[in-house]
């Protein structure tokens, strides 16, 4: 996928939603670790923040961090939703550090 493509794919409203259902589902996960976690209260304060929909993270911002995946910006909006969730999974520390 070209650059273009990638930029097209981040502000794709359909595309953007799927990754905020997928942030969605790993604050829940956060939001149960165990208090030994590495970080955990700042994740679990994120977590709120993420069910709760007070975020900061803008959605083109998490689907561009989403699309850092070559496979996913390879597939583009058309990237299956294991996939997107295994991204949000892999780039959550980063995804937290945004906001």
């Amino acid at each position: 996928m070209d650059l273009l493509a990638i930029y097209g794919a981040a502000y794709d409203t359909g595309f953007q939603s799927r990754c905020k259902v997928a942030m969605w589902l790993a604050a829940q996960d956060i939001a149960a670790e165990p208090e030994d976690t590495p970080a955990h209260a700042t994740r679990v304060e994120w977590a709120k923040r993420v069910l709760q929909d007070v975020v900061t993270i803008k959605p083109h911002v998490l689907a561009m961090q989403v699309l850092r995946n070559p496979q996913i910006a390879a597939a583009g909006t058309a990237a299956p939703d294991g996939d997107i969730q295994f991204q949000v999974n892999a780039a959550i520390d980063s995804i937290i550090a945004i906001g």
